[in-house]
């Protein structure tokens, strides 16, 4: 299929990937108690399966020096093992929406010509991109361990008016499992996450964080915690207000990858 054409100023915000944010009033970077949320952003690329290896060096020798030069506090790449092959997600922290208003941390880095010959090299590898916002919803997050290798993501989409209802149900009846997971050791973390601009806002990304692949052997993490019967109990009782749409496993890419999210 004919990949769609992206203006040179488009595809330079989705390529430098210029932070974005929500509003004053959900961010609420300034105030001294801590925020119920952290917003991220989030590339998601298709990589040419062709110009797979071109694309990564350029992420590797052009693309995250000049983040690291711009300022960008940490950025997280990933790369799809259960899914499309050829699919990557970059996650960068959000500022604030004045940040569009000025060049983007490529172009401060490099300069507009530099920055412009960098972006037309990285279009020529990709079939498509795509960026959203996501926001981590921090009291039903377990921050996962600093080189976690594997995430395993289920993204369900919560039935219209409840949302609260289903946190609610998160709240008490699996973070305190997760939680255990974690304090035994066998999981790395666990992420709750709400997609906002830029996707649908009824869909929630809920991932397991593992430090190793041998890690998720045994079957899912909530089986092999609270016994099948209880995991297909738990289930069903969350199957009543959320759907689910997908499942994915994804890496770490180390040397893409850098700071703490």
């Amino acid at each position: 299929m004919k990949s769609p054409r992206i203006s040179r100023k488009s595809f330079a915000f989705c390529a430098s990937m210029v932070v974005l944010a929500l509003t004053s009033t959900t961010l609420c970077l300034a105030q001294s108690s801590p925020s119920p949320i952290t917003p991220y952003v989030v590339a998601l690329v298709q990589v040419k399966p062709d110009m797979l290896n071109e694309w990564l060096d350029l992420q590797k020798n052009e693309v995250l020096p000049a983040l690291k030069k711009a300022g960008i506090a940490s950025r997280l790449m990933l790369a799809t093992t259960a899914g499309d092959n050829y699919e990557y997600l970059d996650v960068r922290p959000a500022d604030k929406f004045a940040a569009l208003d000025g060049p983007g941390p490529l172009n401060r880095a490099l300069g507009a010509e530099a920055a412009g010959r960098l972006i037309a090299k990285l279009r020529k590898c990709i079939n498509s991109q795509r960026s959203y916002l996501i926001n981590t919803v921090n009291e039903l997050t377990i921050p996962p361990d600093a080189n976690a290798l594997v995430l395993v993501t289920a993204r369900v989409r919560v039935a219209p008016g409840k949302n609260q209802e289903f946190e609610n149900l998160f709240k008490t009846d699996f973070l305190p499992v997760f939680k255990k997971a974690k304090a035994e050791g066998k999981i790395a973390g666990y992420s709750f996450n709400r997609r906002s601009l830029g996707a649908n806002t009824q869909d929630r990304t809920l991932t397991t964080w593992y430090n190793k692949f041998a890690d998720m052997d045994g079957g899912g993490i909530l089986g092999r915690m609270v016994g099948q019967q209880e995991a297909g109990r738990l289930l069903a009782k969350a199957g009543t207000v959320s759907t689910l749409v997908e499942q994915t496993v994804r890496r770490r890419v180390a040397d893409l990858s850098y700071g703490s999210l």
